[in-house]
């Protein structure tokens, strides 16, 4: 799920009452698909279960998985979406077996625990929003032992990315804006971590994994961190930034696979772009190794801080190196 990058404290509820963030999700063929056929596809998993909806929306997740077989959904979401949700629920002939409840649900309380916990908890850059924290307190709270979390893991990546046009478009703009300079803006947008699509032709390396996660099993504590990444470049080119996107998995005898990669169908998330400072003429061969940073913003609720340190070398010599921050609100 995502909203606006704007939005903190109860704005970020509010901001789920608006049908528009609804639509966009909804009609995310890729997202919502791959809820919709891992639940139809795992019978054994889902029939006859009691499942636990963390951020319900409009009730689709919970919908299908009543539709596929689900003794029982509470669906919980702290938006006044949860209104409409009733009814939607209730239209579709489904009360019997969903029942939606308003509030956050680290504060609710319910009176039982669920062998499945089901969520679209995934923001920009996987992390954004911070709504994995509110699922790992659910799950830790109300997951019977051996319970599902779907989808119950999720990998990050990072790759090497060429694009000039993009590059010049967000940054030279503004030397030249109806004849006035307005220079003084571009320092600041080498610190904004972009949300957008990046083709696939202007990837030009592989994807490193960095960081994967066993939302079974992960830690609020974990969900900041620091992690070595090593690029190689495949043609001769210019560097103009770096790009993160995610992988969700949905283990089981029918499995899923929801990801966000430009080789991948565009989703909702689109892709994460880190624009370099200094662009890097690089060749075919060269490496590209160093860490990157995940940190809380707390200044931003809700937000992260992301951190590049990295260097990129031509057969062991080091011909660049950057060292730059990231805001992702």
């Amino acid at each position: 799920a995502v909203v606006s990058t704007q939005s903190t404290g109860d704005h970020y509820f509010e901001s789920y009452a608006n049908y528009t963030i609804h639509a966009e999700m909804l009609e995310d063929k890729v997202r919502t698909e791959a809820y919709r056929d891992y639940i139809y596809n795992n019978k054994a998993i889902f029939d006859g279960k009691d499942v636990l909806d963390v951020g319900c929306g409009t009730g689709i997740l919970s919908m299908f998985c009543a539709v596929g077989g689900a003794g029982s959904v509470v669906a919980v979401d702290n938006s006044k979406i949860v209104q409409k949700a009733k009814s939607i629920v209730k239209s579709n002939n489904l009360s019997s077996k969903i029942n939606v409840f308003e509030g956050k649900v680290e504060e609710i309380s319910l009176d039982r625990k669920f062998d499945i916990l089901i969520s679209e908890w995934m923001g920009y850059g996987l992390l954004f929003e911070c709504m994995l924290d509110s699922i790992i307190i659910a799950r830790d709270k109300y997951l019977k032992q051996g319970g599902h979390v779907v989808p119950n893991r999720a990998s990050m990546f990072i790759t090497a990315v060429s694009d000039e046009a993009s590059y010049h478009k967000r940054f030279s703009y503004w030397n030249n804006v109806y004849g006035f300079s307005m220079s003084e803006i571009i320092p600041d947008l080498y610190n904004e971590a972009v949300v957008e699509v990046v083709g696939k032709d202007h990837i030009i390396s592989n994807h490193c994994g960095f960081k994967h996660l066993d939302i079974s099993t992960v830690k609020v504590s974990e969900l900041e961190f620091s992690r070595p990444f090593q690029l190689e470049i495949n043609t001769s080119t210019t560097l103009t930034s770096l790009l993160v996107h995610f992988t969700c998995f949905f283990d089981g005898e029918f499995s899923t696979v929801l990801e966000t990669s430009p080789e991948s169908p565009t989703t909702h998330w689109l892709q994460t772009s880190l624009y370099l400072k200094c662009p890097v003429a690089v060749c075919e061969g060269d490496v590209i190794s160093g860490l990157i940073e995940f940190n809380k913003n707390s200044n931003v609720k809700r937000g992260y801080i992301i951190r590049l340190d990295g260097v990129v070398k031509r057969e062991n010599s080091e011909i660049a190196k950057f060292d730059q921050q990231f805001y992702l609100h």
